[in-house]
């Protein structure tokens, strides 16, 4: 929660300050357009981390008991 907290409260203060800085050469509407394809970047950019991450995240989540565990089954090769 400190993580978030700290992101939340202390990110908001220097997006506010580049959005301050930026509005008087883009304007205010090319300030929040250059915002939100930079927020729509990110968030593109994290989808495809997503692949990724979930070799890691998935056992955490397991031993936590939110998931259950999958057994891997290996094939038998026929002769």
């Amino acid at each position: 929660m400190s993580y978030y907290m700290m992101a939340y409260m202390g990110g908001s203060p220097f997006g506010s300050l580049l959005a301050g800085s930026l509005a008087p050469v883009l304007g205010a509407p090319g300030t929040v357009m250059l915002c939100g394809v930079g927020c729509v970047a990110g968030a593109v950019w994290f989808w495809f981390q997503i692949p990724k991450l979930r070799p890691i995240i998935r056992p955490i989540y397991e031993q936590l008991g939110i998931l259950p565990v999958v057994p891997v089954v290996v094939a038998e090769e026929e002769n």
